[in-house]
């Protein structure tokens, strides 16, 4: 008796396909920063980045939804440990504003596409009472961070 079973591939994920792009780009990235930062923020940077693909695959490939909805949600988390680091390295003078605005974009994008992803998940499960649909929409109405804002007079970002 042959029985066909469904692999689920965490490659095929266009949330893991931005989150493995951007793990590379940052990996070329602090290659340029400081040795003395060695050890200290561009460990802390290539971890968290790595952490984001690392979570959605590990969780993709659980059998379990709310298993894998838990590793979704510790990706988002590391997703905003990455968005620190990055305003770390701007203002510290290790990467320029033009830099460091089209990596939050792309990390922007990677949280909407995290939050939708979870909201399928609960939905899947039919439990998507903690989720915040208001939340949810205002990030993704957003075309900027909703905790950071530049000054137009200023080169350095204030929150």
């Amino acid at each position: 008796m042959s029985v066909n079973l469904y692999i689920k591939d965490f490659k095929s994920l266009k949330v893991w396909q931005k989150a493995n792009a951007l793990e590379q780009e940052i990996g070329e990235l602090v290659k340029g920063f400081p040795n003395f930062e060695q050890y200290r923020l561009t460990d802390q940077l290539v971890r968290a980045v790595r952490s984001i693909g690392a979570n959605i695959a590990e969780g993709n490939t659980q059998l379990f939804v709310k298993k894998e909805i838990v590793h979704a949600n510790i990706a988002l988390g590391s997703a905003g440990e990455v968005r620190n680091h990055l305003l770390t390295a701007y203002q510290n003078g290790y990467i320029n504003r033009e830099q460091y605005d089209a990596l939050d974009e792309k990390l922007i994008e990677i949280i909407k596409m995290l939050y939708g992803y979870i909201k399928r998940l609960k939905l899947e499960i039919g439990n998507d009472s903690d989720f915040s649909d208001s939340l949810y929409n205002l990030y993704l109405s957003l075309n900027i961070s909703p905790i950071l804002r530049f000054s137009h007079t200023k080169s350095k970002p204030h929150v």
